[in-house]
Protein backbone atom coordinates (compact mmCIF):
# COMPACT_ATOMS: atom_id res chain seq x y z
CA UNK A 1 0.00 0.00 0.00
CA UNK A 2 3.02 2.45 1.02
CA UNK A 3 4.96 1.88 -2.76
CA UNK A 4 1.28 2.58 -4.11
CA UNK A 5 0.44 5.61 -2.46
CA UNK A 6 4.48 6.54 -2.88
CA UNK A 7 4.06 5.91 -7.17
CA UNK A 8 1.02 7.97 -6.64
CA UNK A 9 2.43 10.90 -5.50
CA UNK A 10 5.30 10.67 -7.67
CA UNK A 11 3.24 10.63 -10.70
CA UNK A 12 1.47 13.57 -9.15
CA UNK A 13 4.03 16.25 -8.70
CA UNK A 14 5.62 14.63 -12.08
CA UNK A 15 1.96 15.95 -13.50
CA UNK A 16 2.35 19.37 -11.52
CA UNK A 17 5.75 19.99 -12.64
CA UNK A 18 5.13 19.18 -16.35
CA UNK A 19 2.02 21.14 -16.34
CA UNK A 20 4.33 24.42 -15.16
CA UNK A 21 5.31 27.02 -17.49
CA UNK A 22 7.96 29.53 -15.95
CA UNK A 23 9.21 31.86 -18.48
CA UNK A 24 12.91 34.01 -17.14
CA UNK A 25 14.60 36.70 -18.76
CA UNK A 26 17.67 37.54 -17.28
CA UNK A 27 18.49 40.21 -19.98
CA UNK A 28 22.03 39.20 -20.69
CA UNK A 29 22.11 41.27 -23.73
CA UNK A 30 19.13 39.55 -24.60
CA UNK A 31 15.60 39.32 -24.67
CA UNK A 32 15.32 35.44 -25.01
CA UNK A 33 14.33 33.04 -22.46
CA UNK A 34 16.13 30.63 -20.68
CA UNK A 35 13.67 27.51 -21.26
CA UNK A 36 12.67 28.61 -25.05
CA UNK A 37 9.74 30.59 -24.58
CA UNK A 38 8.67 33.56 -26.60
CA UNK A 39 10.88 36.64 -26.56
CA UNK A 40 10.16 39.92 -25.12
CA UNK A 41 9.74 42.56 -27.69
CA UNK A 42 11.55 46.49 -26.90
CA UNK A 43 9.13 49.13 -27.71
CA UNK A 44 12.52 51.15 -28.15
CA UNK A 45 16.22 49.91 -28.55
CA UNK A 46 17.19 48.72 -25.21
CA UNK A 47 20.85 49.44 -23.81
CA UNK A 48 22.73 46.45 -21.60
CA UNK A 49 24.92 47.18 -18.88
CA UNK A 50 27.24 45.71 -15.71
CA UNK A 51 25.45 46.08 -12.26
CA UNK A 52 27.27 45.33 -9.41
CA UNK A 53 24.20 44.34 -6.75
CA UNK A 54 25.70 45.35 -3.53
CA UNK A 55 22.40 43.76 -1.90
CA UNK A 56 23.09 40.19 -3.52
CA UNK A 57 26.51 39.58 -2.36
CA UNK A 58 27.97 41.78 -4.82
CA UNK A 59 27.28 40.09 -7.60
CA UNK A 60 27.82 41.42 -11.01
CA UNK A 61 25.04 40.99 -13.71
CA UNK A 62 23.91 42.52 -16.95
CA UNK A 63 21.04 45.12 -16.39
CA UNK A 64 18.89 46.36 -19.15
CA UNK A 65 17.87 49.63 -19.65
CA UNK A 66 14.38 51.68 -20.49
CA UNK A 67 13.70 54.93 -21.62
CA UNK A 68 10.55 56.82 -20.59
CA UNK A 69 7.48 54.44 -22.40
CA UNK A 70 10.24 52.62 -23.90
CA UNK A 71 9.84 48.97 -22.06
CA UNK A 72 9.03 45.87 -23.19
CA UNK A 73 5.50 43.22 -24.32
CA UNK A 74 5.36 39.41 -24.00
CA UNK A 75 2.50 38.03 -26.19
CA UNK A 76 1.10 34.77 -24.71
CA UNK A 77 2.09 32.56 -28.58
CA UNK A 78 1.92 29.17 -26.93
CA UNK A 79 -1.76 30.39 -24.38
CA UNK A 80 0.24 29.75 -21.65
CA UNK A 81 -1.67 32.31 -19.29
CA UNK A 82 -5.31 31.81 -21.04
CA UNK A 83 -6.88 30.17 -17.74
CA UNK A 84 -6.20 33.53 -16.10
CA UNK A 85 -4.08 32.13 -13.58
CA UNK A 86 -0.46 33.26 -13.60
CA UNK A 87 2.41 34.88 -11.72
CA UNK A 88 4.98 37.86 -12.61
CA UNK A 89 8.07 38.26 -11.01
CA UNK A 90 10.28 40.88 -11.77
CA UNK A 91 13.66 42.20 -10.27
CA UNK A 92 13.52 46.14 -11.27
CA UNK A 93 15.31 50.26 -10.16
CA UNK A 94 13.31 53.43 -11.61
CA UNK A 95 14.91 56.51 -12.46
CA UNK A 96 12.13 58.36 -10.59
CA UNK A 97 9.73 57.96 -8.16
CA UNK A 98 7.64 61.11 -8.87
CA UNK A 99 4.18 60.31 -10.01
CA UNK A 100 2.59 57.54 -11.07
CA UNK A 101 4.18 55.22 -13.54
CA UNK A 102 2.85 52.22 -15.12
CA UNK A 103 4.58 48.79 -14.53
CA UNK A 104 2.10 46.38 -15.97
CA UNK A 105 -0.42 46.98 -18.65
CA UNK A 106 -3.03 44.11 -19.49
CA UNK A 107 -4.78 45.84 -21.64
CA UNK A 108 -3.05 47.13 -24.84
CA UNK A 109 -2.50 50.35 -23.31
CA UNK A 110 -6.07 51.26 -23.86
CA UNK A 111 -7.60 51.06 -20.05
CA UNK A 112 -5.80 52.80 -17.45
CA UNK A 113 -6.27 50.10 -15.17
CA UNK A 114 -2.85 47.69 -14.16
CA UNK A 115 0.27 47.98 -11.69
CA UNK A 116 2.08 51.08 -10.97
CA UNK A 117 4.38 53.15 -9.18
CA UNK A 118 2.70 55.81 -7.04
CA UNK A 119 4.83 58.19 -5.67
CA UNK A 120 7.09 55.28 -4.25
CA UNK A 121 3.67 53.16 -3.06
CA UNK A 122 2.51 49.86 -4.75
CA UNK A 123 -0.39 50.55 -6.21
CA UNK A 124 -3.24 48.43 -8.67
CA UNK A 125 -5.14 51.29 -9.98
CA UNK A 126 -9.41 49.96 -10.35
CA UNK A 127 -9.90 48.22 -7.15
CA UNK A 128 -6.39 48.29 -5.28
CA UNK A 129 -5.28 51.06 -2.74
CA UNK A 130 -2.36 52.90 -2.41
CA UNK A 131 0.01 50.47 -0.24
CA UNK A 132 3.05 51.70 1.44
CA UNK A 133 6.11 53.21 0.04
CA UNK A 134 8.57 51.00 -1.20
CA UNK A 135 9.99 52.23 -4.78
CA UNK A 136 12.62 54.94 -4.80
CA UNK A 137 14.88 55.97 -7.18
CA UNK A 138 17.78 53.82 -8.41
CA UNK A 139 16.74 50.94 -5.97
CA UNK A 140 15.99 47.19 -7.05
CA UNK A 141 12.91 46.12 -6.03
CA UNK A 142 11.59 42.57 -6.44
CA UNK A 143 7.85 42.92 -7.37
CA UNK A 144 5.47 39.97 -7.52
CA UNK A 145 1.44 40.03 -8.81
CA UNK A 146 -0.33 36.70 -8.94
CA UNK A 147 -3.55 35.38 -9.63
CA UNK A 148 -5.65 32.61 -9.06
CA UNK A 149 -7.23 31.75 -12.03
CA UNK A 150 -10.17 30.08 -9.93
CA UNK A 151 -10.84 32.41 -7.05
CA UNK A 152 -10.11 35.39 -9.38
CA UNK A 153 -7.94 36.65 -6.11
CA UNK A 154 -5.35 39.11 -7.11
CA UNK A 155 -2.45 39.83 -5.04
CA UNK A 156 0.82 41.69 -4.80
CA UNK A 157 4.08 41.71 -2.75
CA UNK A 158 6.87 43.76 -2.64
CA UNK A 159 10.42 42.32 -1.86
CA UNK A 160 8.47 39.63 -0.25
CA UNK A 161 6.26 41.41 1.57
CA UNK A 162 2.18 41.29 0.90
CA UNK A 163 1.24 44.78 0.01
CA UNK A 164 -2.34 44.76 -1.48
CA UNK A 165 -5.11 42.20 -2.45
CA UNK A 166 -8.42 41.89 -4.46
CA UNK A 167 -11.31 39.79 -6.41
CA UNK A 168 -10.99 40.23 -10.24
CA UNK A 169 -14.08 38.67 -10.32
CA UNK A 170 -15.26 39.95 -13.96
CA UNK A 171 -11.90 39.62 -15.38
CA UNK A 172 -11.49 43.94 -15.91
CA UNK A 173 -8.31 44.40 -14.56
CA UNK A 174 -5.96 41.71 -14.08
CA UNK A 175 -5.55 39.81 -17.44
CA UNK A 176 -4.47 39.99 -20.73
CA UNK A 177 -7.92 41.47 -23.42
CA UNK A 178 -7.80 39.71 -27.00
CA UNK A 179 -3.96 40.55 -27.79
CA UNK A 180 -2.60 37.77 -25.25
CA UNK A 181 -0.11 41.13 -24.57
CA UNK A 182 0.98 42.33 -21.69
CA UNK A 183 2.73 45.47 -21.28
CA UNK A 184 5.83 46.35 -18.87
CA UNK A 185 6.67 50.26 -18.07
CA UNK A 186 4.72 51.86 -20.71
CA UNK A 187 1.41 54.79 -20.67
CA UNK A 188 -1.52 53.83 -21.91
CA UNK A 189 -3.59 56.43 -24.23
CA UNK A 190 -5.49 57.97 -21.01
CA UNK A 191 -2.32 59.89 -20.15
CA UNK A 192 -0.53 60.23 -23.01
CA UNK A 193 2.39 58.89 -21.78
CA UNK A 194 2.75 61.15 -19.01
CA UNK A 195 2.73 58.12 -16.23
CA UNK A 196 5.59 56.44 -16.88
CA UNK A 197 9.41 56.64 -16.38
CA UNK A 198 12.78 54.96 -17.64
CA UNK A 199 14.35 52.47 -15.35
CA UNK A 200 16.73 49.41 -15.29
CA UNK A 201 15.36 45.84 -14.92
CA UNK A 202 17.72 42.74 -14.39
CA UNK A 203 14.87 39.77 -14.28
CA UNK A 204 11.52 38.77 -15.65
CA UNK A 205 9.83 35.70 -14.60
CA UNK A 206 6.15 34.78 -15.63
CA UNK A 207 4.50 31.15 -14.74
CA UNK A 208 1.36 30.21 -15.31
CA UNK A 209 0.10 29.13 -12.18
CA UNK A 210 -0.44 31.52 -9.07
CA UNK A 211 1.68 31.27 -5.77
CA UNK A 212 0.78 31.78 -2.08
CA UNK A 213 2.61 33.73 0.44
CA UNK A 214 5.53 31.14 1.57
CA UNK A 215 5.99 30.62 -1.81
CA UNK A 216 6.61 34.57 -2.54
CA UNK A 217 8.96 35.20 0.85
CA UNK A 218 10.65 32.01 -0.64
CA UNK A 219 11.75 33.58 -4.31
CA UNK A 220 12.59 36.43 -3.00
CA UNK A 221 14.75 34.67 -0.51
CA UNK A 222 16.20 32.82 -3.89
CA UNK A 223 16.94 36.12 -5.08
CA UNK A 224 19.03 37.27 -2.35
CA UNK A 225 20.88 34.39 -2.62
CA UNK A 226 21.56 34.66 -6.31
CA UNK A 227 20.56 31.23 -7.21
CA UNK A 228 18.50 32.64 -9.80
CA UNK A 229 21.26 34.98 -10.99
CA UNK A 230 23.28 32.51 -13.32
CA UNK A 231 26.21 32.97 -14.76
CA UNK A 232 26.93 35.79 -12.14
CA UNK A 233 30.74 37.63 -11.93
CA UNK A 234 31.56 37.68 -8.49
CA UNK A 235 32.87 41.34 -7.32
CA UNK A 236 36.59 41.35 -7.02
Amino acid sequence: MKHILLTFCLLLAISYINAQTVYTYQFNNTLHTSNGGPDLKAVCNPTYSPHTFANLKGIIHTVCHYDKSCGFMFTDTANVLSSGAYTIEMYFAPDITNGYAKLIDYKSLTDDNGLYDNNTACTFRGPGTVSGEFFSSGKYSFVTITRDGNSKEVKMYVDGKFVDGFTDSEHDYAVYDGSKTIRFFQDDTYSNGTECSSGNIALLKIYNSPIDEKTAIGHYAALRDTSWFKPVMKHP
